[in-house]
């Protein structure tokens, strides 16, 4: 069976048999902490792998993805052209010029049936989806319809065999809301600045929710403007 990697060596590493297509990862952290350069990483891989990969951008205009992936020697246009990397523009509202644009940005039938709508054009292919940032789609909405709009989501992702990543920004959210959200996720990372004031550091847990806990693995990480983000091997002290 083929499997699927983030694209990040260190954690790479720790991931025994690679990601399952089917499979939900939840990515949760601090602004600015990385989750953007890991989505970035995340769809690098998939380009080099052969996967057909679709953003949605949320907080910036997919415009931001195209000029971090090209920082990364990732020259977009070919792969836009043949319809392996799809962009979804969850930002501009009315003012987008992309070929998919969500028009209301908190009516979250709208995002489904878009969604829905670019995942039938990729039947049969390998897809990696990711969402950037999810929680700025569910800011200020009902709690039981974000309940019901992620329960019926994932659902259709997993019978659809979509490898998707879904990017919260932490605190956005009640965290009751994220804790029973990350029940519906496979695989949940959490990405946090940590140590101290005047020595910060990035701290990147990896784990699953079991028995209401979440069971992780602590490392640090940096962000090099060469490599991407380097995981350390060695386990995080700074909890």
């Amino acid at each position: 069976m083929h499997r699927a990697y983030f694209g990040v060596e260190g954690l790479d590493r720790m991931l025994d048999q690679g990601l399952s297509y089917g499979s939900q990862i939840m990515i949760e952290g601090d602004s600015g902490v990385g989750k953007t350069v890991l989505a970035g990483e995340f769809i690098k891989e998939g380009l080099r792998c052969g996967d057909t990969c679709i953003y949605v951008a949320c907080d910036e205009p997919p415009t931001a993805m195209r000029e971090h992936l090209l920082s990364f020697e990732v020259g977009t246009p070919a792969y836009e052209e043949t319809g392996r990397l799809i962009f979804i523009d969850a930002y501009e509202e009315d003012e987008s010029t992309e070929k998919y644009a969500l028009a209301d940005l908190h009516n979250l039938e709208k995002y489904f049936a878009l969604e829905a709508e670019v995942l039938r054009g990729c039947e049969g292919r390998k897809v990696r989806l990711v969402v950037d940032s999810l929680s700025t789609l569910l800011t200020n909405l009902d709690i039981s319809n974000i309940l019901n709009f992620h329960r019926t989501r994932i659902k259709q992702l997993r019978k659809k065999e979509i490898l998707a990543m879904d990017v919260f920004v932490s605190g956005v959210l009640e965290p009751k809301l994220i804790t029973i959200t990350g029940h519906l996720y496979n695989f949940i990372l959490k990405m946090n600045f940590s140590g101290s004031q005047n020595n910060p550091v990035r701290l990147m847990r990896i784990g699953k929710v079991k028995s209401q806990q979440f069971m992780s693995s602590s490392h640090l990480f940096t962000i090099s403007p060469v490599y991407g983000i380097l995981v350390s091997a060695h386990t995080g002290v700074y909890e």
